[in-house]
């Protein structure tokens, strides 16, 4: 019964309460269950547009989506490009030159460094940077930038755990370029900068093939917030390729050629020097030095410290170039070996002034004029080959053109035209005076003459190395002078070294014969408006029989008097010639006939 009185008061309760809200005579309409089908339906429609847009703009690959992609990843990842290691650099036997090893380098996401001064002065001082650099970083909205490049491990290592930074602060490893022979053929091997890039040498000419493919990573933040790297499929060091460079020089010699130099330019008290040991058959540099040098790993910031002499230096090498212009007369048949022309007994007049040579001669045969140098001599057969084919013929041997290794800084040389010869330039040019050349030049133009009058290609990779860094798209080989003349000119060269009274003399090789040229000559100092430095060389061939080593030195500005070639440049010339043939013969790289009878060294 009291359930019932209960339900009696509710419904009382109720009409009441409707009695108040809706006025007198109001009633619902019939049509509700249409109005609301049709508010359901509307709402369905805009889920349904809704549901469509997302998956628009999140699952289609449209380029709004990408877009999208792009803006959003950007509040919180980077990009970053990681260099591969490069390949190594070997010499002809594989012994290493350079060589990558992976370094920790320490960067920074700015937009997260924390407004804390004492923080970031401890931040500084704990990974070796100015404070001041973080506290720019920090005012900056970047999302990467390298704090630290490089770092050595041990060094990383005291830093200790960096751990308590690790939402700014992270680690990736880069290759690091290492010389182990540090001054060895510094100048040729050349270097990299802190992006692995080459900059010198053949690091910087062969760039494209050394590195291999870069890796893209990101650096981005993990679900519990810490800085990471990542990269597709989880590469972040970079496969390095694996074929090395293999340089044409061999580890031994370039020490032999460049233990001699320094010695040599010690005792001239010279300003500098090169030296150039070439393969006469095959156009390989077996060794290249420049002095002085410097350390790879450590190279110097003035370029001047790092210039490579025996590509760069034009020099006036003086009486070296004589025995060109005797072959291409002798290969004209404008002259024969046994013709004897007057030297004037060391004195001569020319329209502009007079010539003159160190010792009074009068007749003498080609022979003869190379032995003795005899400057009259020279430009009377000089005026045989005519102005024209005379800058023909230095243009044939090199010495006017750029060598072909391809490195930086290569000297081309310049002749100008005939037409503007005075007379007595010509006649200085017979003789070397006014012709800049190069020490690799030099070697290059001496190859030809005493290698059955070829000219090959120079090359600085060793031969069958040309692939797959497609080495320097190497000409063919074109014929100057007949293996004849070759022959003959290479004998009368041999007179320099081998005979009494020859210029030549401090340049022999025991149990070997040499065939060479000293130079002498003056050089134009600017500072001063005179020629009033002396340059001292040698160039020759061994043996003079079969030349198998084309070999130069250049001593520039000796400061010693008398500064002749034979007598400053010879000895060295002598002792790089000796040991690189003690040493060939030793491994069974070349049979030299008579090496045998070389003094132990």
């Amino acid at each position: 019964m009291g359930n019932k009185a209960a339900r009696k008061a509710l419904r009382r309760a109720s009409k009441a309460v409707v009695a108040k809200t809706f006025p007198s005579g109001f009633c619902l309409s019939q049509a509700y269950r249409a109005r609301a089908v049709t508010l359901g339906a509307c709402l369905g429609l805009g889920f349904v547009a809704l549901l469509g847009r997302y998956a628009y703009l999140g699952l289609l690959p449209t380029n709004l989506r990408e877009k999208l992609l792009t803006q959003g990843s950007r509040q919180f990842e980077s990009d970053v490009t990681l260099a591969p290691p490069r390949a190594q650099i070997t010499d002809r036997n594989g012994r290493t030159l350079a060589v990558s090893v992976l370094y920790p380098s320490l960067f920074v996401v700015p937009r997260r460094i924390p407004d804390d001064i004492a923080l970031q002065r401890r931040v500084a001082r704990t990974l070796g940077v100015p404070a001041s650099e973080i506290q720019t970083l920090a005012g900056s909205r970047k999302a990467f930038a390298w704090l630290r490049r490089q770092v050595p491990p041990t060094e990383l290592a005291r830093m200790g755990d960096l751990s308590e930074w690790h939402d700014f602060v992270g680690v990736i490893d880069e290759p690091k370029r290492l010389y182990p022979e540090k001054d060895l053929a510094a100048h040729l091997i050349g270097f990299t900068g802190l992006d692995n890039n080459g900059l010198e040498g053949a690091e910087r000419i062969y760039d494209d093939s050394l590195n291999g493919t870069a890796v893209k990573a990101k650096v981005t933040r993990d679900a519990r917030g810490r800085v990471t790297l990542i990269a597709p499929g989880g590469a972040v060091r970079p496969e390095p390729r694996s074929e090395p460079l293999r340089l044409s020089i061999d580890l031994s010699i370039q020490s032999f050629v460049e233990s001699a130099l320094r010695e040599g330019a010690h005792k001239a008290r010279a300003r500098g020097g090169s030296a150039v040991v070439m393969n006469v058959e095959t156009g390989e540099l077996l060794a290249i030095a420049s002095w002085p040098t410097y350390d790879l790993n450590a190279p110097p910031t003035d370029a001047a410290k790092r210039r490579f002499r025996p590509l760069m230096d034009a020099l006036e090498l003086g009486s070296v170039v004589k025995p060109m212009f005797v072959a291409a007369a002798l290969d004209k048949g404008l002259i024969r070996p046994t013709d004897k022309l007057h030297c004037e007994n060391g004195a001569m007049r020319i329209p502009g002034g007079a010539i003159h040579d160190d010792h009074p001669h009068g007749l003498s045969t080609p022979s003869e004029i190379i032995k003795f140098s005899s400057n009259i001599c020279t430009y009377k057969i000089a005026q045989k080959l005519g102005r024209v084919v005379f800058r023909d013929v230095i243009q044939q041997f090199g010495l006017a053109r750029l060598p072909g290794t391809g490195l930086p800084g290569e000297w081309q040389g310049r002749v100008s035209a005939p037409d503007t010869w005075r007379e007595m330039r010509f006649a200085n040019m017979a003789f070397g005076q006014g012709i800049a050349i190069s020490p690799l030049q030099l070697t290059k133009a001496m190859s030809i003459l005493s290698g059955g009058g070829s000219d090959k290609p120079v090359r600085i990779l060793a031969h069958g190395n040309d692939e797959p860094y497609e080495s320097e798209r190497l000409g063919p080989s074109l014929q100057v002078i007949s293996p004849k003349t070759s022959r003959l000119v290479t004998a009368m060269m041999s007179t320099v070294v081998e005979e009494e009274g020859g210029t030549g003399r401090r340049a022999a090789i025991p149990g070997l014969t040499v065939a060479g040229k000293t130079g002498t000559a003056e050089k134009y100092m600017q500072a001063t408006k005179s020629y009033s430095e002396r340059i001292a060389s040698f160039t020759g061939v061994v043996p003079a029989e079969a030349p198998k080593l084309a070999i130069t030195v250049v001593l520039d500005e000796p400061q010693v008097r008398p500064a002749y070639g034979g007598t400053l440049a010879g000895p060295v010339f002598s002792e790089i010639g000796q040991k690189t043939i003690h040493y060939l013969n030793s491994v069974g790289e070349l049979a030299i006939h008579g090496a045998e009878e070389n003094n132990p060294l």
